[in-house]
């Protein structure tokens, strides 16, 4: 019975470690960041409108104004495949709206590895995230300072 017992224990400790390796060789080898390119050579598939929730909050003196409070944001985010970007947005603090039809536009950049960087004239850079599932989604952190909000829901509404 001992003999059996350590047969099993040694059979199931190989096909562990097999099975291991076989995930390893996977994560290693990855998708290389070429393969998510368009064939237009738009990286990453960031072309669209999208579709957003943002929220966060805002600190004192920030560069906005805004007042301090929990900051929330609904709106489009639209990225061109002239490396432009613009935003249309609802702006609320504190559960108040401060405004209803807010819109802003910058450059855009997006890198090899999906990541992209968004600045705004007069700013600089505002907006800082990433490009998944093959440009169907987005996620995105504003870096102004004094204003911290996280875009969580962000879907391509629009090719």
């Amino acid at each position: 019975m001992t003999i059996r017992t350590t047969r099993l224990t040694r059979f199931a400790a190989v096909l562990v470690l097999t099975g291991a390796v076989i995930i390893l060789s996977g994560l290693r080898v990855g998708t290389p960041a070429a393969a998510v390119q368009t064939a237009d050579g738009n990286s990453c598939g960031a072309r669209g409108i999208y579709g957003y929730t943002g929220f966060g909050n805002t600190f004192a003196g920030n560069l906005l104004g805004f007042p301090v409070g929990t900051a929330s944001t609904n709106g489009t985010l639209t990225f061109d495949k002239d490396g432009h970007w613009s935003v249309r947005e609802i702006e609320m603090v504190n559960g108040q709206v401060l405004n209803s039809s807010a819109t802003f536009e910058g450059t855009l950049t997006v890198n090899p590895d999906c990541t992209f960087t968004g600045t705004i004239s007069g700013l600089g850079t505002a907006l800082v995230g990433v490009v998944v599932d093959h440009g169907k989604q987005v996620r995105a952190m504003t870096t102004i300072p004094g204003v911290q909000i996280n875009f969580v829901s962000t879907v391509k509404i629009a090719p």
